[in-house]
């Protein structure tokens, strides 16, 4: 049970768009801001978040950095995915800690 919380927070069996919008909440970015930063459009990038179509790998490769994680994690859910000890407002992944807040999905 605790591995499956586990997985679910750091997007390991997540989608793309999934891990795209834990990212992005991660860093406590906008939808129009993280799209202002890429050069597209806020719709574009909703439907890349709810999985209605993907970004190009230039714009993968864009969103990893922006995101700060690693282009792996964004693709696979393995590597260097965001950094939840940088807000104060989500408690660490831990174990007893992991089901008090889980980002909602954007749909």
């Amino acid at each position: 049970m605790w591995q499956e919380r586990h997985d679910a927070a750091l997007g390991i069996d997540d989608t793309l768009g999934g891990r795209l919008s834990l990212a992005r909440d991660a860093l406590d970015l906008s939808l129009e801001e993280t799209a202002r930063i890429l050069g597209v459009e806020p719709e574009t990038l909703r439907d890349w978040e709810n999985d209605r179509s993907e970004p190009r790998a230039n714009r993968i490769t864009m969103l990893a950095g922006v995101l700060k994680v690693s282009l792996s994690w964004l693709l696979s859910g393995r590597g260097h995915g965001p950094n939840w000890d940088d807000l104060t407002e989500v408690p660490p992944l831990s174990p007893d800690r992991m089901a008090e807040r889980r980002p909602a999905p954007r749909y």
